[in-house]
């Protein structure tokens, strides 16, 4: 859970890029515009709940002057507990997050707008989500692949992983299919990027970056590897990102920082 508040002049757009968590923003203003693609971020309206799911692709946010609110990273097994509705459901290009958080959250968003700190809405939000939770159990073998595609980096192979969990890698990806709505692999790959994406924003925020480095700390095969990974999941290869990125890295955010 992090709070955020916009500068004066903020980088007037901004890329979202995928991980392998939800990603629930409730916002203390009007609202986030944000879209799927650049060519239909014209067309959004401000939202004040926004949720996402595991998308593939980079989203796009419009930043403006002054925006505040709090984005949660919400782990995919517990969409069922926290949201009522498995990841799998959750749409991933709307980012609308009214119809499945109901009155309930319409009501949060009101009450966040009328907190005074980042301390006093964090506890609104926690309160909230304590209040609203429910009791869902997760099969233990799913839990069990989640905990080892993480641990992993997202390098275990399916086969490996469905053996360890003492499933038939079929079995498996149809767990996975019905709870999150990807398949192991994809998972994996998610897991990859989301490190390989947060290790080049550290990079380039101590001023050096070396993808070659990169790669092989994240697994890849090579440089040419981590590029067309990275070039998939963010929509440019890590440079251009840098540069389109530089500033909002530079001020603290984080890949996957947005729907």
């Amino acid at each position: 859970m992090v709070g955020y508040r916009s500068g004066a002049a903020p980088e007037p757009l901004h890329r979202g890029l995928p991980s392998p968590r939800l990603t629930l923003v409730v916002a203390r203003d009007d609202g986030v515009e944000a879209a799927a693609d650049a060519a239909a971020l014209p067309s959004a309206r401000p939202n004040r709940l926004v949720l996402g799911g595991l998308h593939l692709t980079a989203s796009w946010v419009r930043q403006r002057p002054g925006q505040s609110g709090v984005q949660l990273a919400v782990h995919p097994l517990a969409a069922r507990s926290l949201l009522g509705v498995p990841a799998a459901e959750l749409d991933v290009t709307a980012f609308a997050g009214a119809p499945v958080l109901g009155r309930a959250g319409e009501r949060l968003a009101d009450q966040l707008g009328e907190t005074e700190g980042w301390p006093e809405a964090f506890a609104l939000l926690t309160r909230h989500l304590r209040r609203h939770r429910r009791p869902v159990a997760v099969r233990p073998e799913l839990r069990h692949a989640w905990y080892l595609l993480e641990r992993s980096g997202g390098l275990i192979q399916v086969g490996d992983l469905a053996a360890a969990v003492g499933l038939t890698s079929r079995h498996l990806g149809t767990l996975f299919a019905r709870e999150v709505g990807r398949s192991p692999k994809q998972v994996g790959q998610l897991v990859r990027f989301a490190r390989a994406s947060t290790a080049l924003a550290a990079q380039a925020r101590r001023g050096h970056v070396d993808l070659a480095v990169l790669a092989a700390a994240c697994g890849y095969c090579d440089q040419s590897h981590l590029t067309r990974e990275f070039t998939r999941f963010a929509g440019s290869p890590p440079t251009r990102w840098l540069a389109a990125e530089f500033r909002n890295i530079q001020d603290g955010g984080l890949p996957g920082d947005a729907p």
